[in-house]
């Protein structure tokens, strides 16, 4: 079973460097650009689902890689955004933003730490073992969780957990 594992194409959000996480947006300009470039590049790849987000900005990346291939895009909660809390909408370089971003249990006020987007992450993983075994799946989600689903699949140090960040647009794959 292969996952095909994309950070969903750029925002304003993503090109100025703000927390947008729960918020519903849609591609930027560029992002829609990079979402057609994604349309071409899934066309060499096999799969039988697509699992997406059901946030805007992954849904519009989701289709564009189901594109007319007539594979069913399903819409999973697990797979939103880390909520960034009171910190949504500001600077992800603002200082005081920068301890709850770099710890693993610490909550945002108002929102979610990586503990609690990895023990909802996980659990998704868990269940499309079992639910669909054998298939290859196309999964699109966002920056926090793309990290969370990457340490389930490999061993990282604290320090290479935090310094992955997969690009917007791009694919990571994985044998599940």
């Amino acid at each position: 079973m292969k996952l095909y594992v994309v950070r969903h194409c750029s925002t304003e959000c993503s090109e100025k460097k703000i927390y947008c996480g729960s918020s519903d947006i849609p591609l930027s300009p560029r992002g829609e650009q990079e979402a057609e470039a994604l349309t071409e590049r899934a066309k060499g790849y096999r799969f039988d689902l697509l699992i997406s987000s059901p946030l805007l900005r992954a849904r519009q990346t989701a289709f564009a890689i189901a594109g007319e291939s007539g594979v069913p895009v399903l819409f999973e909660e697990r797979l939103k955004e880390r909520n960034f809390g009171a910190f949504e909408g500001t600077s992800v370089e603002a200082p005081e933003g920068k301890v709850y971003r770099y710890s693993f249990a610490l909550q945002y006020p108002s929102g979610e730490s990586n503990l609690q987007v990895a023990a909802r992450v996980y659990a998704f993983l868990g269940e499309l073992k079992e639910k669909y075994a054998g298939k290859d799946i196309f999964i699109v989600s966002h920056g926090s969780a793309c990290r969370i689903i990457r340490s389930y699949f490999k061993q990282m140090t604290d320090e290479e957990f935090y310094r992955f960040s997969q690009p917007n647009g791009t694919i990571e794959e994985y044998e599940l």
